[in-house]
């Protein structure tokens, strides 16, 4: 398959993305629709260095470090979500307006 697919299937899952960042407001499904325009951005990084042979494994190296920071702030966000359910009983992210002191 060529770059060109790869980069054409990333845009897709970034405007779903964005259209479900945007359309949603339950944190749990803001935080998906984040992850899935983070995945097509990883995707279309790596669809672009494997177009150079000396950027392929800069890209992936790169790709692995986003990867791993993507995890680190999935937790954040659960974590924080969870605080949010236990103290309001909802996800709604209108609700953190009043979290404000």
């Amino acid at each position: 398959m060529e770059a060109s697919w790869y980069l054409f299937i990333s845009s897709i899952l970034f405007a779903i993305g964005i259209y479900g960042l945007l359309t949603r407001r339950n944190m749990i499904r803001m935080l998906l629709s984040a992850e899935i325009i983070f995945n097509a951005a990883l995707l279309a990084f790596l669809s672009l260095a494997s177009l150079d042979a000396g950027y392929g494994p800069v890209g992936g190296a790169i790709v692995v470090i986003a990867i791993s920071l993507s995890a680190a702030e999935v937790g954040v966000i659960v974590s924080i979500a969870i605080m949010m359910f236990r103290m309001r009983r909802a996800l709604d992210v209108y609700e953190l307006k009043k979290f404000r002191g």
